[in-house]
């Protein structure tokens, strides 16, 4: 980057990671104008209420009505915005304009990094700050880029906010100096992408099968649909039982119980928890779930009410055959392509 007594940004985002890099931003001291996608947006919010001059995102124009000379003095930042930024814009900033995205780039290039994050199974994950480039998504050199442990306890929504605060955090320690950061090429060839997952994958990750996918599996398809607000779903007696509260259970003692006395789906009640065996004689423990228009429930309120007498314990999904073999392979599990 060019100096590092940059004051004015010009801001891009929409969602509420985008809010709390602009709010860390804002907070800082900066002069800043914001654009973002439409006026429900987060972003659009916080603008309006701590008095940020913010504009609707237009592809054909500059923002605010504005020549590209309006702009000098300025750095471009865009931080989950959701659509690519024009050339002309990347181009009118006089000191640059960086991407913050919250992936550890070539990995993960992509509107949906945390999403595959997740549904992978990562430990660590990272935020780079890179090149906005016109044209390209996350191709741009790498100027900055910080790695975080992701606890293994850690829901979707818990790992969103964690996430919002690490952006902020990283975006802050890169504008202190911008002009220290000795910019570096990615190796393209070793790039995945995370492309956005549409509703019709989520849906089709949502509807679990313990008989082919390990519990390790299924918690990490459930991290990644809490993100979105979504549950893990199962049949039993005929109807869809939404499970909440997995977690997988690496306890010997369960896993050799489930082992010998358990079949793939079937499950029964330990300590408060419902123990469900999965494929490869995984264990995944389940505390509270909810049957169709009902309250949620504990695992134990719902063993009580419903498991009583010689009914089935077992959860089971109807799939074809194709189906069944797509679940079983790990890669179509895991990547969501």
């Amino acid at each position: 980057m060019k100096s590092p007594s940059i004051k004015n940004i010009l801001f891009y985002g929409t969602d509420t990671l985008s809010t709390a890099v602009l709010s860390k931003i804002h907070t800082n001291g900066y002069n800043i104008s914001a654009v973002t996608k439409h006026s429900k947006s987060p972003v659009y919010q916080f603008c309006q209420r701590n008095g940020v001059p913010v504009d609707v995102f237009r592809k054909s124009e500059l923002p605010f009505g504005r020549s590209s000379s309006d702009f000098a003095g300025c750095l471009g930042v865009v931080a989950s915005f959701g659509h690519m930024i024009p050339g002309k814009v990347i181009r009118s900033m006089s000191h640059g304009f960086v991407n913050i995205h919250p992936s550890l780039v070539p990995k993960y290039q992509g509107a949906a990094p945390l999403p595959h994050t997740l549904l992978n199974g990562d430990k660590k994950y990272g935020v780079t700050v890179l090149e906005a480039l016109p044209r390209s998504f996350d191709q741009g050199r790498i100027l900055h880029q910080s790695n975080f442990d992701i606890p293994t306890s850690m829901s979707g929504s818990e790992f969103w906010n964690y996430t919002a605060d690490n952006m902020a955090d990283v975006t802050h320690a890169f504008l202190r100096d911008p002009s220290r950061s000795t910019p570096r090429s990615q190796d393209l060839s070793i790039s995945s992408p995370a492309p956005r997952i549409s509703k019709l994958q989520l849906k089709t990750l949502s509807r679990v099968c313990p008989h082919v996918q390990t519990a390790d599996q299924i918690f990490n398809i459930s991290r990644c649909l809490d993100l979105y607000n979504l549950s893990i779903v199962v049949s039993w007696q005929g109807k869809t039982l939404k499970l909440l509260s997995i977690t997988p259970i690496n306890d010997p003692h369960l896993r050799e119980l489930a082992r010998t006395r358990l079949r793939s789906g079937q499950f029964v009640m330990w300590d408060g928890v419902i123990v469900v065996k999965c494929a490869d004689d995984t264990v995944l423990g389940v505390s509270r779930m909810v049957l169709p228009f009902k309250p949620i429930i504990s695992a134990a309120q719902f063993y009580r009410d419903h498991c009583s007498g010689r009914v089935e314990k077992v959860f089971r999904m109807e799939y074809s055959s194709s189906e069944l073999d797509s679940l079983a392979s790990p890669q179509k599990v895991q990547t969501c392509r």
